[in-house]
């Protein structure tokens, strides 16, 4: 098939199973865009008759949902300034077609213009001529929009075989409300075709010349009521229902012509028909034409396989003919060839060959078939011993006449003796081999040996038994010999290292050890032991001779003391000398390092009484390295102490008793009456109970509000006389300045700090923690 022809039939397969394109043809403001929609609109809420329209995709309905609404609220659409493919579906009766229109700018069919839409309509099925009587009142603008139709019409008309425009094609004068309006026409059929007469005569003139069966349609978007081209409130559409079922019914009539056509162009082709046809019922499912077309498609079918049953047949008749002259010709070729007295090899090749190539032979020709199997059989063996004699038989000649064996039980003594022969002239060839190796191998005897050894595991009954026995006792005493001088090289090296300045024991233990597992039959391994056992010793002792050494040297160094003889044992785990003495002393140290972290806290202590933070610190430490220290509880007590003091806290306090001298006496005479108030970081407790009359008071009172203290705050204690008249401070005891454990001074006797003979004595539950001497 040409590549014209093909296109010719994809084009009318196409128009067949695709979805139609129908050309909404018109000016601008001639009103396409309002007609679309008011077509959707009517067909789709079932107002026209028969018919309904259902938009295919969400961009076509939201499309024409605007327009309408549009319309419905009073406003015309806008002009159209973009393309846009509309998708709708047409239901006509039983029918249903697939459609597609296209929204586009009016001026884009102007004479002279190449737009894109152009290339639609040339490709389209049908076509909707819009025409508007009364937009174009003027003679030349009306002869102008004639000239586009005209235009377009042409181009069908140019590209048909039969001087028609190819495709149903219907002229639509929109706005006929306006016409009937003004009574300038009826609206029946024959005021529409008197109209068209009188305003587009050369319209009216192509349209009977060139389309068979074109329609002409009076049709309103609006209907009447229309104001200056805006809708009225209540839309009543007229003639809608006209073009949309003329549609319908043309494009069914086209698509059965079109069918017809193909079915003349491609009788054979039965896969493009069965397409179409399937598509056509699809289409329309109730049409009578459908049961005519699925009908000459199976006849098609029946046909075509009763041209390939006939061509087939023929074709296997000259195929078994061809084969059985090809067999008998094979097996009369393969006689000659084998009385003709050739070799045994090539004589079992062609007899191979015959059963190979010929697998029909059997069919045509049993009998011969049978003897070709038998002769190949034959000569195979005769061929096998033929190879063997010669020396050139392959490399699985053996599994061949095993399998050869199996297959033909009567040739078993032949092929045995064929073994046998390949078996002995298998063992002069190793045999040969092996001779050719030692002797190309002289100073090197290692591996000739092992091929000796080899020749004597694969043929132990062999005739060369006594020449091969022979042979390896010889290359083993050259080994043996060969061995003993590497192992003494091995050895002096050993010994040579050793003696060098700061020889590497570990590397010499090592070796030696390597020595004996690699050669436990030697004749110097009792050398070797006593080397290792020399090596061992030395190591051990130069091992914990570092350790003591760095004891020695670094005392106080206690963590790197203990690792040292920690390394020691761990190079020594399998029975070192000193490794009770190593064990010992990690023990001793971390007993000396425990006493000496502590001490450290403890001597701090003792000469800082008042720094408890960085005795705390020390201690901590002293925890963190010896979790599992001697006074780990002590420590921990104090640390407890110190976090408790760090934040405030509450302590009960007791004031006891008191001594002032008589200085304090009132000045009529009489002792003072004296009370406590306590002051800590600012804040007042007290006053206590004031005892009257007395140089020795003795309170034994316990301040009903706890005194809250943290580690830093000071303390004040102020004796106050009640006296006569007023109330005055008679002494100020205060804590040192910057004492950090201000409120140990609430816990015993206090004095002033430039003496006298005034006392005052306190008690209390804080108490300042004290640390065991260390060892």
């Amino acid at each position: 098939m040409s590549n014209r022809r093909k296109a010719h039939l994809d084009v009318l397969e196409h128009r067949l199973t695709g979805p139609k394109r129908i050309a909404l043809f018109g000016h601008r403001a001639v009103g396409k865009t309002t007609l679309l929609a008011m077509f959707y609109r009517q067909a789709s809420t079932g107002q026209i008759p028969g018919i309904r329209l259902a938009a295919v995709d969400p961009p076509s309905a939201e499309y024409l949902a605007e327009k309408i609404a549009q319309i419905e609220s009073g406003d015309p659409p806008a002009g159209t300034l973009a393309e846009t493919e509309l998708k709708l579906r047409l239901y006509h009766g039983p029918a249903r077609f697939d459609l597609i229109f296209k929204d586009y700018q009016g001026e884009h069919v102007t004479l002279g213009t190449d737009e894109p839409i152009q290339a639609f309509f040339a490709d389209c099925d049908a076509v909707l001529l819009c025409l508007d009587p009364d937009g174009s009142t003027h003679p030349v603008e009306r002869r102008r929009r004639q000239q586009e139709v005209e235009n377009l019409l042409e181009r069908y008309i140019e590209k048909s075989d039969d001087g028609t425009a190819g495709r149903p094609v219907a002229l639509l004068l929109t706005k006929f409300d306006r016409i009937m309006a003004r009574g300038e026409a009826a609206q029946g059929p024959e005021g529409v075709e008197r109209l068209v007469e009188a305003r587009y005569g050369m319209t009216r003139h192509i349209l009977a010349r060139h389309v068979p069966h074109g329609a002409m349609f009076a049709v309103s978007a609006y209907g009447r009521g229309a104001v200056d081209g805006r809708p009225p409130a209540d839309l009543h559409p007229l003639g809608l229902e006209g073009p949309l079922g003329w549609l319908a019914e043309r494009l069914e009539e086209v698509d059965r012509e079109q069918l017809e056509w193909l079915w003349d162009l491609a009788p054979d082709d039965l896969p493009r028909l069965a397409r179409c046809v399937a598509a056509f019922e699809k289409r329309y499912p109730r049409s009578d034409r459908a049961g005519d077309f699925r009908r000459r498609i199976a006849e098609g079918r029946r046909r075509k396989r009763r041209k390939a049953l006939a061509l087939t047949t023929l074709t296997a008749g000259l195929i078994a003919a061809g084969l059985a002259g090809y067999d008998y010709w094979g097996y009369r070729d393969a006689t000659r060839f084998t009385q003709a007295e050739n070799s045994a090899p090539a004589v079992a090749r062609r007899w191979d060959n015959l059963v190979k190539w010929h697998p029909s032979l059997p069919l045509f020709w049993p009998a011969d078939a049978r003897r070709a199997l038998a002769l190949r059989d034959e000569w195979a063996v005769k061929s096998a011993a033929t190879q063997v004699r010669v020396g050139t038989a392959a490399p699985d000649a053996a599994e061949k006449l095993a399998a050869l064996k199996e297959r033909t039980p009567t040739l078993a003594i032949a092929v045995r003796e064929v073994e046998q022969a390949q078996e002995r002239a298998r063992e002069e060839t190793r045999w040969s081999e092996v001779k050719s190796e030692v002797a190309a191998a002289a100073d090197e005897p290692d591996a000739p040996l092992q091929v000796v050894r080899g020749f004597l595991r694969e043929f132990p009954d062999s005739t060369h038994r006594a020449e091969a026995d022979a042979l390896l006792a010889e290359l083993r005493g050259r080994v043996d010999s060969r061995v003993a001088n590497r192992e003494r090289q091995i050895i002096d090296d050993l010994i040579r290292s050793s003696t060098l300045p700061n020889a590497n024991l570990g590397d010499l233990i090592d070796q030696s050890r390597q020595f004996l597992a690699e050669h436990p039959e030697s004749r110097y391994r009792s050398e070797v032991d006593g080397l290792l056992d020399g090596y061992i010793k030395d190591l051990d002792e130069r091992d914990i001779e570092k350790a003591r050494e760095f004891s020695r040297q670094n005392p106080n160094d206690f963590p790197r003391r203990i690792d040292r003889y920690g390394e020691y044992l761990k190079a020594h785990a399998r029975g070192g000398l000193y490794i009770h003495e190593a064990t010992e002393a990690k023990d001793r140290i971390l007993r000396d390092w425990d006493n000496d972290t502590y001490r450290r806290a403890y001597d701090h202590l003792a000469n800082h009484p008042n720094d408890v933070g960085e005795v705390a610190r020390q201690l901590r430490d002293y925890i963190a390295q010896h979790p599992e220290g001697k006074r780990v509880d002590e420590a921990r007590r104090y640390l407890q102490w110190w976090d408790k003091i760090s934040v405030a806290n509450d302590y009960r306090v007791t004031l006891r008793r008191g001594n002032f001298g008589t200085k304090l006496g009132s000045t009529f005479g009489g002792a003072p009456d004296l009370g406590v108030v306590i002051e800590v970081a600012g804040i007042a407790y007290g006053p206590s109970p004031v005892i009257r009359n007395n140089y020795q008071p003795i309170w034994d009172y316990t301040f009903s509000r706890p005194i809250r203290w943290k580690l830093g705050d000071p303390v004040t204690v102020k004796v106050i006389d009640h006296g006569y008249w007023s109330d005055s401070t008679a002494v100020i005891l205060s804590s040192k300045k910057g004492d950090p454990l201000a409120l140990r001074m609430l816990a015993g006797t206090i004095k002033p700090s430039k003496g006298g003979t005034t006392t005052l004595v306190f008690a209390s539950d804080f108490q300042v923690p004290t640390l065991p001497k260390p060892e």
